[in-house]
């Protein structure tokens, strides 16, 4: 099993490679990021993140961010994949309310999500930021230098991230959070999309912030702290759940059915190794097959690039059931 530094760096190295390869400049430019916020329901809104991968254009934008009026200030969840895209959130909240930031939260130790963090402490020094604690040591650890290095070289320096700014304070499953009129609710299922996963719930709102454990239209990695069953089974108890209005990570909100489509293609896929590796066929064998199975997501962005890599984490995880 890779460990965590060691998937990071594959998981950078492909964002690479196929930033080169699979996105033109002309199709980049055209996904030049808007900040608009887009209404989800009273004192909720979220600016959506291009689907492309990072590269000079989009600055290293490319999540979905969540803005909460508080009553008692503003509250962001996942401020951007660089110190520019948490400014430009910064920005964006302030020319249509005067109430400051009062706290960040971050869902997951990946870069895409929390590079933002720099940019909303430019602005707002004092800013407290929020994460689980495993999510804290990565960021603290060799996977913070290493996102912003490689967040920069990918952008050539348009980024514009200094310092790694990690979360000042940690949160676990159950935990609440009392802002102003605004109870945010954390919700960790053990390993899922990583290991490190909050989901947070607005708990007055009925809205849920899934992260990266649901994604709408855009597939990514999953790596060794990742788990397909566990990604499965957190989907399973947020459906559970009294929600009205679900924000994925990446891609629109589509309500249950954008939620449930999620949870077919991982099923789906987990399934169908699982059976291919009771044949006694190799990760490289059943990939065709698998990509039949999974024929109606191929209009999903990164679907060929990722497929491969997704195959080849759920055998692995598939084995180590065997053992």
């Amino acid at each position: 099993m890779k460990s965590p530094a060691l998937a990071i760096a594959v998981l950078l190295a492909t964002w690479a490679v196929s930033a080169l390869i699979d996105v033109p400049q002309s199709d980049a430019a055209a996904n030049a990021p808007s900040f608009d916020m887009v209404r989800v329901t009273e004192g909720v809104s979220v600016i959506y993140g291009p689907l492309v991968l990072p590269d000079e254009h989009n600055r290293g934008f490319r999540n979905n961010v969540v803005v909460v009026d508080t009553g008692d200030g503003v509250v962001v969840f996942d401020p951007g994949g660089s110190a520019w895209a948490g400014e430009q959130v910064a920005a964006a909240i302030n020319a249509i309310s005067p109430a400051p930031v009062v706290a960040v939260f971050n869902s997951h130790a990946h870069g895409d999500h929390w590079l933002g963090n720099e940019g909303i402490r430019r602005v707002y020094p004092n800013v407290d930021i929020y994460g689980h604690p495993k999510m804290k040591a990565r960021v603290e650890g060799s996977d913070g230098p290493q996102w912003l290095e490689q967040i920069e070289r990918l952008t050539k320096g348009s980024a514009n991230g200094h310092v790694v700014v990690a979360p000042t304070k940690t949160v676990v499953d159950g935990d609440e959070i009392v802002i102003g009129d605004t109870t945010f609710r954390i919700h960790h299922r053990g390993p899922a999309h990583t290991d490190n996963d909050i989901m947070i719930e607005i708990v007055e709102k009925r809205v849920l912030f899934t992260g990266d454990i649901v994604r709408n239209g855009l597939l990514g990695l999953m790596e060794s702290d990742s788990s397909f069953a566990g990604n499965v089974a957190a989907i399973d108890a947020l459906l559970a759940m009294d929600i009205k209005h679900y924000i994925p990570g990446h891609g629109k909100i589509g309500g249950k059915d954008a939620v449930t489509a999620y949870r077919t293609y991982l099923d789906t896929l987990l399934n169908q190794v699982r059976a291919h590796y009771a044949e006694g066929m190799a990760d490289y064998e059943m990939k065709p097959a698998v990509n039949r199975a999974l024929s109606s997501f191929s209009d999903w962005e990164g679907f060929s690039m990722r497929l491969g890599a997704h195959v080849s984490r759920a055998f692995l995880e598939v084995e180590s059931e065997e053992f």
